[in-house]
């Protein structure tokens, strides 16, 4: 499985984090900066769409 790239804010460590609701009963992922707290929110229904939307970065012009 792909490594989380570092977060493009500040260059710190990102970590996947899961939360699952009492309601819902399935988990939600999120990637979050470790440093900077810059995240995606818990949008994420399977860790790998989690962590292919952090890792992905647009190309500079």
């Amino acid at each position: 499985m792909e490594e989380l790239k570092a977060c493009p804010f500040c260059g710190k460590e990102a970590v996947m984090e899961t939360f699952t609701t009492a309601m819902e009963k399935v988990p939600r992922f999120r990637v979050r900066c470790s440093n900077c707290t810059a995240d995606l929110g818990w949008d994420f229904f399977k860790e790998e769409d989690a962590k292919a939307a952090w890792n992905q970065r647009k190309e500079s012009i």
